[in-house]
């Protein structure tokens, strides 16, 4: 090996083990960690040079640390250098819609057409400096290196020590990890003679004193000492003595204008900078610029890319750095202020997008007088503009940022600097930062307040929307009476939208102050009154999102079907592009309340269609949920797992913790009725943990969020499995709750499950009030997108049943069977033919216990076939009551017969078993009577009972 690969023979050899491994389809992501100076870029070279002869093509990419660096900005280097590979940097540009939806929508694109572009020699991409990516870079990095299984495209990253990647590094995949250490005194010792030149014995240890190990300082130690360099001190001299000493003071000189443009920089720029006679004649002059430019490049300090020549890099960022600490302050100022100008008098190019940032950079670092920082907020707004075109918040707020802090310097009036607070709190909230996104709201009303500004405070108040929690929302309420009381009583679309707003702010607070429920409905219907009369249409659609949200009652669900068919008459919402999803989702709810399950599944198909036209994650999460709502309603669990499990992945690709609860509603309800009472995340997808990133614990989750619904899903799932104490203690608390609880779309989900925990804790009280409040209900289901439990006729019947109304409880309960019957509800078919049997059981009248074993039996045939452990293990258990099997009679089948007996109650036809059994349909309808005769039972149809009351001999 080369002297560059002293130190390093095991991160070689890994290395290329990686490149052997891609053609054999093993793609691999592989991340170098290591302080600055470490040799991470040149292990990076070598790969590039290992794939090369490999046949691979490789292509590279480096983050910088420079303010107003486009979004992607690693990666977008890469599709640029790919187009030959069918990439474009065009893929990285963001569609129209919500930010993180169209965000993910780029990402997802990106990542797809970077798969499709390796060839069958293989792909090396490489990302340096990885420490200064943004978001972006990072999230289209996860998604890519989650697809490496199984292609030949290898990934190799570099960042630095002390966490490198910081909690970012958490979201990669797998990665095979290389953390390069400093040199030892043997490694620097090899280093000084694989150099050449006579080495004397004290420089080892000198040189490794003096530099720490790292190889950069090692080679540039040993270039003065091999040099002839004399009275080297044990501390290493400052890096700009180093470096920089070896250039003359022209070029020193041009180094430092280079330095303040960045770590990498066009040679036009440079030049069209140098312009100003205080600057040396070599610098001026087009031909010494060339000649000042190579000496750099001689010295190593910088580095050209012979396929662009016009640009030009450091070698290192730490070399950059040393450049720019050294210029005086006046000389650093001047150099910003004639870039900004150059660039600002550049003409137009398709490749000049990121100029504005360029020039709001320069402009803040040469604000020093209030002509100057007026000059710097101007760009810094200039650079907002250019990001928010580009849908990239984050870096608009960057901006906005960089301009409230000159806003004093500037001398700007009160009115600006409200109008720029509120902006940066926009482009907060849009980039997913809440908190700071109010924390802005609130000091941009106090100025517009000071104004008399009722427009400023309105837009306060407007910007944090259709969040929950407490603390944000008793802030934006706050913010609501502000604007209203400055905006007065006068109708206007304005303040219908704060009404609105106002509405859902406290309907979220009344979730733990009920109290509250009554200022939430009136705020909305005057929302809506407004809205209606002197509203625009984002007004109505804001006054229609409140009415919903506090929408409840049995007539609640055909009042949702209305409200969704009213949203989507509605023309385009430029300000709610979110309309039409709404609309479906609110209709789907409706109808999956009522019943109306072909209406639902349309629905359901044009919310697809419209998932797919917008390609938001949300708009995805949305279809999964209402789909695994679907396969709960027909018993297809295991399809209904494997839906919630997608939304949960998406969830938690998207970032967004406030999907992330749906799948623990879901995966309770589902391990609830199949019996599978494991830890479950245990083998429900991903990681295997809950939602905290730990071992799931429901303690914890109700500790985090004690709302009476997370309350009620948890104390049903621990009292199924057989946990009876921690439920009971959680029910205790739900209890405490139910009187003031608002009859919101949550409400008959929580009655229900408490009013069915009462009858399981003797709880007369809890039982009778259940009923009472839930017998409006009695035709409707407690089905929404939120999932499916059934017919409320189930549970009324339940209660009744608890309250010892055996004749009411049967009534109840055969509706429930009829409701679930007619929309092909089997399991929870199931559920009411069990409840119904005991009932019939209970109340022992004349036929009571003929009709609960027929009961019990076709609820036992159902939860066999659909994996319902608990419904079926009840069955058997009251089959067994209610009579058993002789052993000697089990005993008596052949073992043919046994074979029939399961098919025919497993509901197969003579022909369908004669198949299954390679024989005669004849000598099937044989085994057929003599089975009957044997088990003295009048028809096949009796056949499935029997067997489950025989459980115990059966198998035996």
């Amino acid at each position: 090996m080369g002297a560059h690969l002293v130190g390093r023979r095991h991160q070689f050899e890994e290395l290329a083990r990686v490149v052997a491994g891609a053609a054999a389809q093993q793609g691999a992501l592989v991340v170098l960690c290591g302080e600055a100076g470490i040799g991470k870029t040149t292990m990076l070279s070598w790969l590039a040079g290992a794939a090369s002869d490999a046949g691979m093509v490789a292509l590279s990419g480096r983050a910088v640390a420079e303010e107003g660096v486009p979004a992607f900005w690693p990666w977008s280097r890469v599709f640029a250098a790919g187009r030959a590979l069918g990439l474009s940097p065009d893929l990285l540009e963001l569609g129209p819609g919500p930010p993180a939806q169209a965000r993910f929508v780029a990402i997802e694109r990106a990542a797809g057409a970077l798969l499709a572009a390796v060839p069958a020699a293989g792909l090396l991409i490489t990302l340096d400096d990885l420490q200064w990516a943004d978001d972006a870079t990072m999230q289209l990095l996860r998604h890519a290196a989650a697809e490496l299984p199984g292609t030949r495209l290898i990934l190799a990253v570099a960042t630095r020590d002390a966490g490198g990647l910081g909690p970012r590094a958490a979201v990669l995949p797998a990665a095979r990890t290389l953390r390069l250490a400093p040199w030892t005194p043997a490694d620097v010792a090899e280093y000084l003679h694989a150099t050449g030149g006579r080495v004397d014995p004290s420089w080892p240890a000198r040189v490794h004193r003096g530099s720490g190990g790292n190889p950069l300082f090692v080679r540039e130690m040993a270039r003065v000492l091999h040099a002839g360099g004399g009275g080297l001190p044990d501390a290493l001299h400052p890096l700009a003595g180093v470096f920089l000493d070896s250039v003359g003071p022209d070029c020193r000189s041009l180094l430092g204008a280079c330095a303040v443009i960045g770590e990498e920089f066009d040679v036009t720029l440079v030049a069209a900078a140098s312009g100003e006679a205080s600057h040396p004649a070599a610098v001026r002059s087009p031909g010494g610029l060339a000649e000042l430019l190579a000496e750099a490049v001689s010295a190593g300090i910088l580095a050209e890319d012979a396929a662009v020549p016009n640009r030009m890099m450091f070698t290192h960022a730490l070399v950059r750095q040393a450049a720019y600490d050294e210029l005086p302050r006046t000389d650093r100022i001047r150099w910003h202020r004639r870039i900004a100008d150059a660039l600002a008098g550049m003409p137009a190019t398709p490749s000049s997008a990121g100029r504005a940032a360029d020039i709001a950079r320069h402009r803040v670092r040469a604000a020093t007088d209030a002509p100057s920082c007026r000059a710097a907020v101007d760009a810094c707004r200039a650079a907002v503009a250019v990001s928010l075109r580009g849908l990239d918040h984050a870096d608009a707020a960057h901006w906005f940022r960089r301009a409230i802090e000159l806003a004093g310097g500037a001398g700007l009036d009160p009115a600006e600097h409200a109008d720029l607070l509120l902006g940066l709190a926009e482009t907060e909230f849009l980039d997913l930062r809440v908190a700071g996104a109010l924390r802005h709201c609130v000091a941009g009303a106090d100025l517009a307040a000071g104004l008399g500004r009722p427009d400023l405070l309105a837009r306060a108040a407007l910007v944090v929307r259709g969040i929950g929690g407490e603390e944000p929302n008793r802030i934006i309420a706050d913010l609501c009476v502000r604007a209203e009381t400055a905006l007065g009583g006068t109708d206007s679309g304005t303040l219908a939208q704060v009404l609105a707003q106002h509405a859902m702010a406290v309907a979220q607070l009344a979730v733990t102050a009920p109290d509250l429920a009554r200022q939430a409905h009136t705020l909305s219907a005057q929302a809506m009154a407004m809205a209606r009369h002197d509203g625009g249409s984002t007004a109505v659609v804001d006054a229609m999102h409140a009415h919903e949200t506090l929408a409840g009652g049995p007539d609640s669900m055909r009042e949702r079907t209305v409200m969704g068919a009213g949203l989507r008459a509605l023309a385009a919402v430029p300000d709610r592009p979110e309309t039409p999803l709404w609309a479906c989702l609110w209709r789907i709810d409706g109808c999956l309340g009522l019943g109306a399950v072909a209406e639902a599944d349309r629905e359901i198909a044009a919310l697809a269609s419209l998932a797919e036209r917008l390609g938001w994650p949300v708009a995805r999460w949305h279809l999964l949920r209402a789909r695994a709502a679907r396969a709960m309603l027909a018993g297809r669990f295991p399809d209904a797992q494997r839906l919630a499990d997608e939304g949960q992945a998406l969830a938690e690709r998207c970032g967004d913790h406030s999907m992330q609860g749906q799948h623990l509603a879901y995966t309770l309800d589902i391990r609830r009725k199949t019996g599978s009472f494991a830890d479950p995340w245990s083998d429900a997808g991903g990681s295997g943990d809950g939602p905290g990133g730990g071992p799931f614990d429901i303690a914890s989750v109700v500790d985090a969020d004690a709302r009476p619904i997370v309350l009620a899903i948890a104390a049903e799932y621990l009292f199924a499995s057989g946990d009876v104490d921690t439920a009971r203690a959680l029910y205790a608390r739900l209890v405490t709750a139910l009187p003031d609880l608002p009859e919101d779309i949550r409400w008959p989900a929580i009655v229900a499950i408490a009013g069915e925990l009462g009858a399981a804790f003797a709880d007369p009280a809890t039982v009778a009030a259940g009923y009472r409040g839930l017998l409006p209900y009695a035709q409707l289901y407690q089905a929404s997108t939120y999932g499916y439990r059934g017919a409320f006729a189930r549970v009324l019947g339940g209660l009744a049943a608890a309250s010892g109304d055996h004749g009411t409880a049967i009534g109840h309960l055969q509706a429930a069977e009829e409701l679930e019957r007619r929309i092909g509800a089997h399991a929870d078919l199931a559920l009411a033919q069990l409840a119904h049997a005991r009932v019939r059981r209970a109340r022992d009248a004349r036929g009571d216990r003929e009709r609960a074993a027929d009961l019990a039996g076709q609820a036992a045939r159902t939860a066999r076939r659909l994996g319902m452990t608990p419904t079926l293990t009840d069955a058997t258990s009251l089959l067994r009551d209610l009579g058993g099997v002789a052993d000697d009679v089990v005993a008596s089948l052949t073992a043919r017969e046994r074979e029939v007996a399961l098919l025919v109650a497993d509901g197969l036809a003579n022909r369908a078993i004669a198949d299954r059994l390679t024989v005669s349909e004849r000598t099937v309808e044989t085994h057929v009577r003599n089975l009957l005769n044997k088990l003295g039972l009048a028809n096949r149809t009796q056949v499935a009972a029997w067997i489950l009351r025989a459980e115990s001999a059966w198998f035996h």
